[in-house]
């Protein structure tokens, strides 16, 4: 009884930690099957130009795929610890498609690489 009881605490805690997750995947979620939001996580401040323009012709290339593409940058721990929600750190990048997370990179030019091997 006691076992079966500890069994089903772990069970609802681990639902608890997955419904925040997900809650948090889906403010990111684009509504379209062909869109797609790309998230730069940052702690303090949000990347230099550089990294920006190289995410935008990410964007111009995937827009010649017929893929909208959305850029946004998110503060990792505000309003929300997006580290232990989503697992990620800073400058890492991740891209949610209509069903959830499509992509992890931690650079731009990884991300391009992953997205130049896409059909």
């Amino acid at each position: 009884m006691k076992k079966m009881l500890s069994m089903l605490f772990v069970a609802f805690f681990m639902a608890g930690c997955a419904d925040a997750s997900g809650r948090a995947i889906e403010e990111f979620k684009p509504s379209k099957d062909n869109e797609w939001h790309i998230v730069v996580f940052y702690e303090n401040d949000p990347p230099e130009e550089a990294y920006q323009s190289s995410l935008n012709g990410i964007k111009v290339f995937l827009a010649r795929k017929n893929i909208a593409a959305k850029i946004s940058y998110q503060q990792i721990e505000d309003p929300k610890n997006y580290r232990e929600l989503l697992q990620v750190e800073p400058k890492q990048i991740v891209v949610f498609d209509y069903k959830g997370v499509r992509l992890k990179a931690r650079s731009p030019e990884v991300l391009e690489g992953m997205v130049l091997q896409l059909n």
